[in-house]
């Protein structure tokens, strides 16, 4: 039998509250949207309204509808707490702060406004704040604490301060266990300290909660390349681009496996996608050139490592790849001894001589140009500033070539 419409005001907002609860927002808000015609001057009809428009991803007409409730209402702390919520989505964090303060002094202790504010503090950067009012949060409200610790745990994890991130996030899964997005956030804490069987554990029951979370298959793809399990992180990569293939990363990362395990086509493939979807991104075209100069296409490596320079212009890693292919080169028609020079002295102005790579490859620019002396200088200066065995040996086989006054070759493998 179907039901009688609404005849007033209250009608209209009752089923509208209904509507809302059971998720269908867009005839929610044609229900408050009606109420408040009929009753333009009570507050709860804007306030509800903005929470349908909130549903319907309208931030902006959800902050105007809250403008108005308070302007009716100017008592009610929850019209300021929904309305910092949004403010803080916005990014305007000095409104969102000042709301949060207003609804506190209505509303005074109120654990779940004192959480948001340590939430507005902490992206405006304000740390001590926001740890403070945390934990002030969750002494309050035992109930609401699995939240309060899980944004405290964020916190630390921002400030790189893992063990405390970590103990945040345990005792927030252990008041509520079943937390996909807390899981994956101690697994990256986890992750930085080289705790990464935990780590995958984590992300493991992260997917088990919730197998359409693109992005915990995509961080746990990244550990399993840290673990040198490269096909395991195909795996992982490949259901990521599945359930999200417009995020670029996971191509890239992808294809730095399918690399490692020799798939290049693959490999080049999934970079061509990752930089048709984030064009502007001056290390794809570099990843890009690094596959074509595997497969000894020079000329290409050359073109993509420029185009990266066009997109930044001072980044070292572009010029030493530059100043590599064109002093290293076996054939004689790809090298030029002058621009690599140029290059690989950049690199090393950029990092101000201290990256013991680029100073090789300044060494084999000027042994490329015939400079021997200079090149053996620099050659030195690399051992000098490197720490790894296998690197140090690499360089006094080059000191031992220039001694000869032969510049060094390479093929890539």
């Amino acid at each position: 039998m179907p039901t009688e419409a609404p005849s007033d005001a209250q009608e209209f907002f009752n089923r509208g509250v209904e509507r809302l609860e059971s998720g269908n927002w867009k005839e929610a808000l044609d229900d408050f949207t009606q109420a408040i015609r009929l009753r333009p001057d009570v507050a709860v009809g804007y306030r509800y309204r903005a929470y349908a428009h909130a549903d319907a991803g309208n931030t902006t007409r959800a902050i105007a509808d809250l403008d108005e409730a308070i302007r009716l209402k100017p008592d009610d702390a929850q019209a300021y707490f929904d309305r910092a919520r949004h403010l803080l989505r916005q990014k305007m964090y000095d409104e969102a702060l000042a709301d949060c303060n207003k609804g506190l002094q209505l509303d005074q202790p109120r654990a779940d406004l004192i959480a948001l504010r340590g939430r507005v503090h902490a992206a405006r950067g304000s740390s001590e704040q926001a740890l403070g009012d945390f934990t002030k949060a969750t002494n309050i409200d035992p109930e609401g604490a699995p939240d309060y610790l899980a944004w405290r745990g964020d916190l630390y994890l921002e400030l790189a301060d893992d063990a405390k991130a970590i103990a945040d996030f345990t005792a927030s899964l252990e008041k509520r266990p079943e937390q996909p997005y807390v899981h994956s956030q101690r697994a990256q804490a986890y992750w930085r300290q080289r705790r990464l069987d935990e780590a995958l554990a984590d992300l493991t029951r992260a997917v088990e909660l919730d197998p359409q979370w693109a992005s915990a298959y995509g961080v746990r793809g990244m550990i399993h390349a840290d673990c040198g399990e490269h096909e395991l992180a195909v795996a992982d990569f490949t259901e990521a681009i599945r359930l999200n293939p417009q995020f670029g990363p996971n191509y890239e990362h992808r294809a730095d496996c399918l690399a490692q395990l020799g798939r290049r086509v693959d490999a080049l493939a999934d970079v061509n996608e990752a930089i048709r979807l984030n064009p502007e991104l001056a290390r794809l075209y570099n990843r890009r050139a690094v596959l074509h100069y595997s497969n000894r296409e020079y000329g290409r490596a050359v073109r993509d490592h420029t185009e990266a320079l066009k997109r930044d212009p001072n980044e070292a890693t572009t010029f030493n790849y530059l100043a590599w292919i064109w002093c290293t080169a076996p054939d004689s028609h790809v090298r030029n001894g002058r621009r690599a020079l140029e290059c690989a002295t950049r690199a090393c102005e950029l990092t101000e001589f201290q990256n013991a790579g680029y100073l090789d490859t300044l060494a084999c620019a000027h042994a490329e140009m015939g400079q021997f002396s200079e090149a053996i200088k620099w050659a030195h200066e690399a051992i000098e500033q490197s720490t790894d065995e296998t690197a140090r040996d690499e360089f006094e086989a080059k000191i031992a070539l220039f001694e000869r006054r032969q510049p060094y070759r390479t093929t890539p493998s």
